[in-house]
């Protein structure tokens, strides 16, 4: 199996997702609890027999997870239906309080829980919305595919199309006044008090972009995790490869094929799945 996902829970600890395509239309989806970085425990949270694509966990670490045709579900003692949205094609599952708050994927498909009814937000384009990150109270921005950000702000969304073609894949903020928005091919573009600056650079895709700790990080696929800093330059933080990242007040985490890390802001951590994890 392989590791597709990770999310901060409580603390230090995290979940992971394993996922497995045992033959055409039979999948197999497995969720496990890391805690204690330095004597590292794991349980199975659950077994599903679906594809689970992403998972989302609220500060309390009350978990949640989206299936490719667009099911989301609450994951604890039971795997329970939480709602359901007409897409093929999830590609996250996000949240910025004590529910999961949009569910994202392929073909300009964006859909938002407003108290407990998913509608879709309507934007002009056909897309693939691969992140999202709240700038402002209210003000959440997704990247996408060829170049495109949406701003999704009011009840209404709209679409800005950066100096690039290539697909945007994470994007993060500090502060309203400053973030990043990171894709293939190395493209980085600095956001700065209402503009979108080119910091692009000659290296590796970027897959995701965090926020944590008042830093901007990115992860270079194959290779670090870099931060990137007030002028757009990029310095390796940890000289390990990363995907997707997630974070409480205190922990970040993030995984390659091999492990997951974990990062308290000044000092890495990674936890090996050999051994712990079936194969």
């Amino acid at each position: 199996m392989e590791c597709i996902d990770a999310h901060i829970a409580v603390r230090d600890s995290f979940y992971c997702l394993f996922y497995e395509e045992i033959d055409p239309g039979n999948h197999l989806s497995r969720i496990y609890h890391f805690s204690e970085r330095s004597d590292p425990q794991v349980r199975l949270v659950a077994e599903i027999r679906e594809w689970v694509a992403s998972i989302w966990a609220n500060r309390a670490g009350q978990l949640f997870g989206a299936t490719w045709d667009g099911q989301i579900l609450s994951i604890g003692d039971t795997v329970q239906p939480f709602g359901g949205v007409d897409l093929l094609g999830t590609i996250k599952l996000a949240g910025f309080s004590d529910e999961p708050q949009f569910i994202m994927g392929e073909d300009g498909l964006i859909f938002e829980n407003r108290r407990g009814a998913w509608q879709r937000i309507p934007f002009r384009g056909k897309q693939d919305v691969y992140s999202v990150a709240r700038r402002e109270a209210d003000t959440y921005v997704f990247a996408a595919s060829t170049g495109r950000v949406i701003t999704y702000a009011g009840g209404t969304a709209t679409v800005e199309h950066l100096p690039t073609n290539v697909d945007l894949h994470g994007i993060a903020f500090t502060s309203p006044k400053r973030g990043v928005a990171v894709g293939d091919e190395g493209v980085a573009f600095l956001y700065s008090s209402g503009a979108w600056s080119d910091v692009s650079e000659d290296r590796p895709s970027l897959q995701d972009a965090h926020a944590f700790k008042g830093r901007l990080l990115t992860t270079l696929e194959a290779e670090t995790i870099d931060e990137i800093a007030d002028d757009g330059t990029f310095s390796v933080l940890y000289d390990r490869p990363g995907y997707y990242l997630s974070s409480n007040d205190d922990f970040c985490v993030t995984f390659d094929d091999e492990a997951a890390h974990v990062f308290d802001g000044s000092r890495w951590t990674s936890i090996q799945f050999a051994g712990l994890i079936p194969s």
